[in-house]
């Protein structure tokens, strides 16, 4: 192909002169470089594949036009717009690739060998899937497999893909439709077609190989099937060495990056945690140099990489390297957000998010709060562009912002974010009960506690009563044992704000009130058999007679007609392990 690329001035010159022999000389040369050629041959710049491509259409369509035309002038033309069109969709120029396609196919009389017929079609494919026209990729890329199936190649049309290639865009499509086990299937039938190739064979699609191997072992990863994924991963890793690096950067550079994230999760969930952080890293250094030579595509990567091994660190509790490692992947979204928040908002978000939980862990109460407002900033902005999608997240992060006011001592602050989680929860339950009902109870729990905090226990008993009552309505149906949990953090949490509203009471001198807050919470007692909760009427009764006996007591006989009690436990054998009296 270089002498063919020394000599196209001569080409052109020969067009020049002798318009029909020289033109197709000149259109012989330039679809000569345009066409795929044997990988290790670093091919030239997409631009100028592309005016190649453009020169060849211009030179064929002219040679159709004419009066003396040949007949194979229109099969030249069409295969020209393939070419052209396979040059298009390197440069993710898709929709003019499918206008390539589509004039093709128009070439009146041209005929397509069958090589260059599943070429136009996994090429249409491919274009559809950078689209995202994913529906119209699956049938050209199903209709481009089975036309391979059929095809013995030519040595003339081995460079125009074959099965493998087909095999790994369908594959490709499915995953992205989230059919992961059908797409783990087709690249498990591309990978075992590659491996009985010779090496011969194999010069044509070691790219093919590179990238099937990759994406392989992150569909297996996606099935959870972690030990076949390291197996493949390491194929993978030796396929997608230094050399193909060097060969093609653009593409095997980020394949790298996504290997080494997804081989990092695969080593930490069957337990080798070193082994783990060590591969998080060099997804992070990989993506470093990607992101240093190609920006727009490395920096995303980079985050990515980032959030991998700050999930590492976290499983090491190193809260130090793991603090640094979420601030940059925080500060690096923020930068690619401000570019194009649309695009680059809602990684940002998923960033703070874990910014917060590292600040928490690392008992920052300050920094979780500071990096929760920002999450809740940037939620707001991404609710606004996709309600759907965004509002439900929104309100959890508020609901996280409250817990971490709460516990950096503002109450008033907590109060505000879980009015605001809770709302936002109600609107949600408006419109999809089944998968909000049972959240509004957690966020009034949460509201609860905040209400607590801030010394309002009557509205706190009211979210927790409220609270109770939602969870109590959802476990009527089969699924009683799901909210078996939150039933139970509902009741304690009430009993303890009943409990603090008692003592409260008493020690202003309402002793009425105090003992409607007793007798709540001796219903409460009475509806469940949760040691905590007993626990906790018990202490509290007794704490209310030593302590306030002149007050309670009076003000328990002139509320009930009745003496204060002197034993609230309530007998269960779930509880105590003892058969309950039979007087009692």
């Amino acid at each position: 192909m270089g002498l063919v690329r020394a000599l196209l001035p001569l080409s052109r010159a020969a067009a020049r002169l002798g318009p029909g022999p020289g033109r197709r000389l000149l259109g012989a040369a330039l679809l000569r470089c345009v066409a795929p050629h044997w990988v290790l041959l670093r091919p030239p710049p997409p631009w100028r594949r592309l005016a190649w491509a453009e020169e060849a259409t211009a030179v064929y369509r002219a040679l159709a036009g004419t009066p003396g035309a040949r007949s194979g002038d229109q099969d030249l033309l069409a295969r020209s717009l393939v070419l052209h069109a396979h040059t298009l969709v390197l440069m993710n120029r898709c929709e003019q690739a499918c206008a390539a396609l589509d004039a093709a196919s128009a070439v009146p009389g041209a005929r397509w060998p069958p090589a260059q017929r599943a070429l136009g079609l996994h090429l249409r494919a491919q274009a559809q899937f950078g689209l995202a026209r994913l529906d119209d990729a699956l049938g050209s890329a199903g209709e481009c497999v089975a036309a391979y199936r059929l095809l013995v190649p030519t040595r003339r049309d081995r460079t125009l893909g074959g099965l493998p290639g087909a095999l790994r865009t369908y594959a490709l499509v499915l995953a992205a439709l989230h059919r992961t086990e059908e797409s783990v299937t087709a690249y498990e039938e591309c990978v075992a077609l590659l491996r009985d190739m010779s090496v011969r064979e194999l010069s044509h699609t070691v790219l093919v190989r590179v990238r099937a191997l990759c994406e392989l072992t992150a569909g297996l990863e996606a099935l959870g099937r972690y030990e076949e994924a390291l197996s493949v991963g390491r194929e993978a890793r030796d396929a997608a060495d230094p050399i193909m690096v060097r060969v093609a950067p653009e593409i095997v550079r980020p394949l790298r990056v996504r290997l080494f994230a997804n081989l990092a999760r695969c080593l930490h969930v069957t337990g080798d945690l070193p082994a783990a952080r060590t591969t998080a890293a060099e997804a992070v250094a990989e993506a470093r140099t990607l992101a240093a030579r190609d920006r727009e595509t490395g920096e995303p990567l980079l985050v990515m990489a980032l959030d991998r091994l700050g999930d590492q660190l976290d499983e090491l509790a190193d809260r130090t390297a793991e603090l640094t490692v979420r601030r940059e992947a925080a500060d690096l979204s923020a930068a690619l957000a401000s570019e194009r928040p649309d695009v680059y908002d809602p990684l940002l978000a998923v960033c703070l998010d874990r910014l917060v939980d590292c600040h928490t862990a690392a008992g920052d109460r300050h920094g979780a709060v500071l990096a929760g407002e920002r999450a809740v900033a940037v939620y707001r902005r991404t609710a606004d562009r996709e309600p759907a999608a965004h509002e439900p997240r929104l309100a959890r992060v508020l609901a996280d912002l409250s817990q971490s006011r709460l516990e950096d001592e503002d109450p008033e602050g907590a109060v505000g974010a879980a009015r605001e989680a809770v709302a936002l929860t109600r609107r949600l339950a408006e419109s999809d009960w089944s998968a909000h009902h049972a959240l509004t109870a957690r966020r009034l729990r949460t509201l609860g506690r905040a209400l607590r905090g801030a010394g309002d226990h009557g509205a706190a008993v009211a979210c927790y009563t409220e609270s109770e009552s939602i969870l109590l309505d959802e476990s009527t149906g089969p699924e009683a044992g799901r909210y078996a949990a939150s039933l139970a953090a509902a009741r304690l949490g009430l009993a303890i704000t009943l409990d603090a509203e008692a003592q409260v009471r008493l020690a202003d001198g309402r002793a009425d009130d105090a003992v409607a807050a007793l007798r709540s919470l001796l219903a409460l007692t009475r509806r469940t058999d949760q040691a905590d909760v007993h626990a906790r009427c018990v202490s509290s009764f007794a704490d209310a007679r030593a302590e306030h006996a002149e007050t309670v007591l009076p003000a328990w006989t002139r509320a009930t007609g009745q003496g204060f009690p002197t034993f609230v436990y309530r007998w269960s054998a779930a509880v105590s392990g003892e058969r309950r009296p039979g007087a009692n």
